[in-house]
């Protein structure tokens, strides 16, 4: 791949790592690569291998955090919290009597929603971002955004979301779900799964886990096996799919 300069985008699972990357200005071949084993350990590996562009300065890698690396959690309304500290308060207090995670040890983001409408925090663990821009600042390659994989994946296909509905995000041997009411997330979780396991069971799972029935099935990443496991979206980046290029 020769080019003045590459754009990658990086998905660390929990059991690996797979990567992609193509001309950052025009169309072009995709390069991908898929590396199983510690995740951190494999994302260095196909760091070395990843292509470069020629003004390697203006690389860019995009990451995307599946599980088991990022935390969601739906934080209800309450009335008498106004300003951003307010929640991010509430966001550490809840993740910790809740989730059991420990909010000193992680960055914790809240999305924005509507007055009166539940919000969706996440929180990723502050080692693993700083050993990841220590990873990527060792090789030259500029980390332009680090995004847990359920939100930029909402935020991709928002507006193919259903009003009432889950979206779905199946990994190797995991399962993120973001359901929807009334055009407004709800409810979140994210839980492994056996490989191999069927979607519909998953999604089964991931119900009785959020004590939801969701009314439509919309997928991101592989496509579903057969049309009544959802409806397929796309893959979870536009580079990362096999007939990509």
């Amino acid at each position: 791949m020769s080019s003045l300069c590459i754009e990658h985008a990086v998905l660390l699972g929990g059991e690996g790592t797979t990567w992609a990357a193509r001309d950052r200005w025009r169309e072009g071949p995709v390069w991908h690569a898929q590396h199983n084993g510690e995740p951190l350990e494999a994302c260095a590996e196909l760091l070395e291998q990843a292509p470069r562009g020629r003004l390697k300065r203006l690389d860019r890698a995009h990451v995307l955090l599946g599980f088991p690396h990022v935390h969601y959690l739906m934080l209800p309304w309450q009335d008498g919290l106004y300003s951003p500290d307010d929640w991010q308060g509430f966001a550490r207090a809840t993740f910790l009597q809740d989730a059991g995670v420990d909010p000193a040890q992680c960055q914790v983001q809240i999305a924005s929603a509507p007055f009166g409408a539940a919000r969706l925090a996440v929180a990723t663990p502050l080692e693993l971002l700083h050993a990841l821009r220590l990873l990527f600042r060792a090789q030259h390659l500029p980390l332009g955004t680090c995004l847990p994989l359920l939100t930029a994946t909402a935020q991709r296909y928002w507006q193919q979301l259903p009003a009432d509905g889950v979206l779905a995000v199946p990994e190797a041997s995991a399962l993120s779900c973001l359901y929807l009411h009334g055009g407004e997330a709800t409810q979140a979780c994210a839980l492994p799964v056996a490989p191999g396991t069927p979607l519909h069971s998953s999604l089964f799972a991931a119900a009785v886990l959020s004590a939801e029935n969701p009314a439509a099935v919309v997928v991101a990443g592989p496509r579903p096996p057969t049309a009544s496991d959802g409806h397929w979206l796309g893959p979870l980046h536009p580079w990362m799919q096999e007939d990509a290029g």
